[in-house]
């Protein structure tokens, strides 16, 4: 069954569109959360010292 609906997203023009960017919004997703976190640990040891 999934290989069905990859092999059909695949041969499709929109079905690569969808794959691109599904991967590019959980990508961008993960890096503004990353940064996020990162901001918020850096403000804490500043504060905590």
């Amino acid at each position: 069954m999934v290989t069905k609906l990859k092999n059909l997203l695949l041969k499709s023009r929109w079905g690569k569109y969808i794959l691109v960017g599904g991967f590019t919004f959980f990508l961008i997703k993960g890096l503004v959360w990353l940064i996020v976190f990162f901001i918020a640990g850096f403000s804490l040891i500043n504060f905590g010292s």
